[in-house]
């Protein structure tokens, strides 16, 4: 076991962490040492089944879209911060990137055309959400990343991959470093944790054991829809990015797509004790599918508060029916009651652009209110997007966001326990590439203000 020395501990090498070693670096810190911790690789020797850890985080291999207008995930840290001065944060992203090689078209394209579709949807009911935004690809987002990885390096960050965290070192009720899974220990005067959606259970836990405030919030959970590229031509060649929500008969919850993938690729997404879907676009857009996520908004209250364990037990049974691979099914099948299988599956006009599953029922596997939300929102989608609820639609089961531990946070970043930044998805305060990117530079903000 060793011991180390270093000014800023930061755990989590996705856009959060990142970003935050980007603006102490800017900020020129005289002296000050950066140590950037990942469970992970490095960019170069990520394998393809590395999604969710390693240099860049899950976000370099998802589907490049960054967003520069504050909706939606971005409104989390409005708490923390002006709406006004959090854009300007945002503008400060968007040059990053374009710095290190983001060129991509910018959406919405037609002012008009998007305004009538704005109109359209709201008399049937519907929201579409309009934001600024670019889509990299996964495949030139990793080329981005490559040059991010060599400037930090370059300029002095010591970067400690395949290094799990697994605990602070805490005395006389403030923190002064972490130690890994060996046992080999790092001092700081600074930590900043930004362990990303595959390790929010993981702050959860941390928080527990060191009486870090934070609150339960919603979490997400339902499946990645695919169908025929022609059924979202429109809004993708307008947006891009096709964000509905609807709220459903029954049960009055909304339901809302994101993450859509014109012309893209639904993957898996692996975490230590289960899978989940996601979906990615490359930069060609060759695919004859797209897909989206469309997932419904949960909130529990009391006696049980702990929704990332909820959404964690419904990821792991979906795991369990589907064998260790997600589960399929055909619209169809579901309409009807019934599982799908690969016979079935081949009537469907759709060919599954993931190959890897278990054709299967998923309302074995997600809660009835969520299965008759997704049944009746798809039949509320169609009013504006004409071919979604075919019964040749295929659905992937389980898409879950666990983005629902929200640390309580000064407007510098810091927790209730001193010396501890947090940042990112697993803080709750972020949803999103470029929302994880402005506030880890929140954070590095807050920390480098700081005396020692």
């Amino acid at each position: 076991m060793k011991t180390k020395k270093f000014d800023y501990l930061i755990v989590g090498a996705g856009p959060a962490g990142m970003f935050a070693c980007y603006e102490l670096l800017k900020r020129k810190v005289d002296g000050k040492t950066i140590a950037l911790f990942d469970m992970g690789s490095r960019l170069e020797d990520r394998k393809k089944s590395e999604v969710m850890t390693g240099f860049g985080g899950a976000g370099t291999y998802s589907d490049g879209k960054l967003h520069y207008t504050p909706k939606l995930s971005h409104e989390r840290t409005f708490h923390l911060i002006d709406p006004d001065d959090y854009q300007k944060i945002l503008d400060e992203v968007e040059k990053i990137f374009a710095d290190f090689g983001v060129d991509s078209e910018y959406f919405p394209k037609n002012a008009e055309e998007v305004e009538e579709m704005v109109a359209e949807a709201e008399r049937n009911d519907v929201e579409l959400v309009v934001r600024k935004a670019q889509h990299v690809g996964t495949d030139k987002l990793k080329e981005v990343v490559a040059k991010f990885q060599k400037y930090l390096l370059d300029r002095g960050v010591t970067l400690f991959d395949k290094t799990e965290i697994v605990d602070l070192i805490v005395k006389k009720e403030e923190a002064v470093g972490v130690v890994d899974k060996k046992g080999n220990k790092y001092l700081g005067n600074r930590v900043l944790l930004v362990p990303g959606r595959v390790n929010a259970a993981w702050l959860q836990k941390i928080g527990k054991k060191y009486g870090i405030k934070y609150q339960y919030d919603m979490v997400e959970i339902g499946v990645r829809v695919e169908f025929p590229r022609s059924v979202m031509k429109r809004y993708a060649e307008a947006l891009y990015e096709v964000v509905l929500k609807v709220r459903t008969k029954t049960f009055d919850d909304v339901m809302r797509t994101f993450c859509s993938c014109p012309n893209g690729l639904v993957a898996v997404e692996t975490y230590p004790e289960y899978i989940c879907v996601n979906g990615h676009s490359l930069s060609d857009h060759l695919s004859l599918n797209s897909n989206f996520a469309f997932v419904c908004e949960v909130h529990l209250t009391e006696p049980v508060e702990n929704s990332i364990d909820y959404a964690e037990s419904i990821a792991k049974l979906a795991t369990t029916i589907g064998g260790g691979k997600p589960i399929l099914q055909r619209l169809k099948d579901l309409q009807r009651g019934r599982r799908s299988t690969w016979s079935r599956l081949k009537k469907s006009m759709v060919r599954p652009s993931l190959k890897d599953v278990t054709p299967g029922d998923i309302s074995m596997a997600l809660p009835h209110r969520i299965v008759v939300n997704i049944l009746e929102g798809l039949e509320k989608l169609d009013t504006v997007m004409p071919g979604i609820n075919s019964g040749s639609t295929l659905l992937y089961a389980p898409e879950v966001k666990l983005r629902s531990s929200k640390v309580a946070l000064t407007p510098a970043m810091e927790t209730t326990l001193k010396n501890v930044y947090a940042a990112g998805d697993a803080a709750g305060v972020s949803g999103s590439i470029t929302g994880a990117a402005a506030t880890g530079i929140m954070a590095a903000r807050g920390m480098s203000k700081r005396k020692t």
